[in-house]
């Protein structure tokens, strides 16, 4: 995670305040008491302190921040899942539609030899 923010284009303030945004219009509390504070995020995001992790419920709003799913993706990696982002979504909905007109095609070819 911390690799994903120094990767980003925001500044950790940014991606502070970006989170507590996303997460009010999305009803997600990421802390018990008020907002995110950004002590609180280098804490989380700190590879040397492994006891300070980030909570589960906060995981996804950071990842939609930085727009890296990576943090996502090792967790759903034991389970043999992977996460996508939107270009791979977008891949995966061409090759569902190139499957389905393939399959069309073949159909259509079938009728056909039948009229």
């Amino acid at each position: 995670m911390n690799l994903a923010v120094k990767q980003n284009r925001l500044s950790r303030e940014e991606v502070v305040d970006q989170m507590n945004d996303l997460a009010g219009r999305c009803g997600v509390s990421l802390v018990s008491n008020g907002s995110l504070k950004i002590e609180t995020f280098e804490k989380w995001i700190n590879p040397n302190d492994l006891s300070r992790q980030m909570p589960m419920r906060a995981l996804p709003v950071f990842c939609a921040v930085v727009r890296d799913y990576s943090a996502l993706d090792a967790l759903a990696h034991p389970l043999g899942a992977k996460v996508v982002g939107p270009k791979e979504r977008n891949l995966l909905k061409w090759a569902r539609a190139y499957f389905s007109a393939r399959d069309a095609r073949k159909e259509m070819r079938k009728i056909e030899g039948d009229l």
